[in-house]
């Protein structure tokens, strides 16, 4: 009997183990199925290392911060594009991403609107260091752009009443000129073929408008530029060049005064800031008018706005004075003046530098035989030159040329793409009128039959 009892307590303290574990068991599993429960009702947070803890009710967004990351480019005007790093997600914000809005300048094909921006909505840009813009994958733009807005200050714009006038001159008054150039002005080649492109005179009636007071500066050329954005003078004036910046490139020139650095464009001098912008195509002075809102004068704008309101010779007068505009004399001594200079020059209406200084792009395409065919028509109002050509007009004579040039009949010619550094310009801009406007007693040029009187100029 002490035997059994024995052997009882034995088998009992012997599986005592057994009975422990199991006990160990059950309770790790009520207690792994009360935090399940725990965790997925929102009742307990977990906040595991290498993971994002959300508060109750809020929506994890670490996913879509880390997609709409990886879709990030960085430009620069040096370095190949390199894809930017996702953040490690423990550092990331919580709430989804603000957008900011893409800004780029448009380019209409054939013209430029008046300074504006679009918005491309729903574009993600990272921070950009200076002068570099972070453009959206997908989405072509140049890779540098101004880093703050840039303002054109458009020049004043001088009312013109509409009007009919001469246009034109006549062969007794071209030979007269051409005999001031040689025996006054001491020119050598003074030639009659100079003239007969103005001959002969014929009525024109021109509508009201609006003409800039002073030619376009260096300065408001170099807003525009900016505004445009790097690299568009090579060809973001309606897809043409817009100007020769300096250089020695196929599109540069030494003497120009417009610098370009890669980034920003910049007058090489302060002495040339309010001076007549020059070297601009044809094509970067029709977009630069454009730009602000306004165009370029037509030729006959241009010739009734310098002769009012007696079909003057010069903008003061029928008589030359060489201290009221820079031409090549009394003697050629370099460069424009600034575009209020000669205040003794300006003409009727106050406008300054329609003769000398710098010559002044206008809108007509240039034919030799233009004038002849308006004078077989009976009725000419507010011409447009012909349809096409290859040569654009300019007017007004410029400082390295003789007087000759400056008169106010006189026509020049160039190719629209070859600017030069003695061709400008200035814009005008259109009024809106029910019929051409007459006034009484209606100018005409002066021809006499006697020579003009010539002032004193050596």
């Amino acid at each position: 009997m002490r035997r059994d009892s024995t052997t009882l307590r034995g088998r009992t303290r012997d599986s005592s183990w057994q009975w422990l574990l199991i006990g160990i068991v059950l309770g790790l599993g009520c207690a792994s199925v009360f935090c399940l429960a725990a965790y997925a009702s929102n009742l307990l947070v977990l906040n595991i290392p290498g993971q994002v803890a959300f508060a109750s009710n809020q929506t994890p967004t670490v996913v879509e911060i880390e997609r709409e990351v990886t879709r990030v480019v960085v430009v620069t005007a040096t370095d190949a594009p390199t894809a930017v790093q996702p953040t490690p997600v423990a550092q990331q914000q919580t709430t989804a991403p603000t957008i900011t809005p893409l800004v780029i300048m448009p380019t209409p094909l054939g013209g430029l609107a008046p300074a504006s921006a679009n918005t491309l909505a729903g574009a993600l840009i990272s921070t950009p260091t200076a002068g570099v813009v972070a453009p959206v994958v997908g989405v072509t733009l140049p890779a540098i752009v101004p880093t703050s807005p840039v303002t054109v200050r458009p020049t004043e714009l001088v009312n013109i009443p509409g009007g009919t006038f001469i246009m034109g001159t006549d062969i007794a008054e071209a030979t007269r000129a051409i005999d001031d150039c040689r025996d006054r002005d001491g020119g050598t080649g003074c030639d009659i073929s100079f003239t007969t492109d103005s001959i002969p005179p014929h009525t024109v009636t021109v509508n009201s408008f609006a003409l800039e007071r002073f030619e376009v500066t260096y300065q408001q050329y170099v807003d525009f530029l900016n505004a445009l954005g790097p690299r568009s003078h090579l060809n973001g004036c309606g897809g043409q060049p817009c100007v020769a910046v300096r250089g020695s490139g196929p599109s540069e020139r030494p003497e120009s005064y417009i610098s370009f650095d890669g980034t920003r464009y910049s007058v090489t001098t302060e002495l040339y800031l309010n001076r007549p912008v020059a070297y601009v195509t044809w094509y970067g002075a029709d977009a630069y008018c454009k730009f602000i809102g306004r165009r370029l004068p037509t030729e006959a704008e241009w010739e009734y706005a310098a002769r009012r309101p007696d079909g003057r010779l010069y903008p003061w007068g029928n008589v030359w004075d060489a201290s009221r505009a820079r031409t090549s004399r009394p003697q050629n001594f370099g460069g424009p003046e600034p575009v209020n200079a000669f205040p003794n020059g300006v003409s009727a209406d106050g406008i300054y530098n329609l003769a000398g200084n710098v010559a002044e792009w206008v809108q007509d395409w240039y034919s030799p035989t233009y004038y002849g065919e308006q004078a077989a028509k009976q009725v000419v109002i507010d011409p447009q030159g012909p349809p096409s050509g290859t040569l654009k007009v300019h007017r007004g004579g410029h400082w390295d040329a003789l007087p000759l040039f400056a008169r106010t009949v006189h026509r020049g010619d160039q190719d629209p793409l070859n600017p030069q550094l003695f061709i400008g310009f200035r814009c005008a801009a259109s009024v809106q009128t029910a019929t051409p406007v007459t006034p009484a007693g209606q100018p005409t040029i002066a021809l006499p039959s006697t020579p003009v009187p010539s002032g004193a100029s050596n």
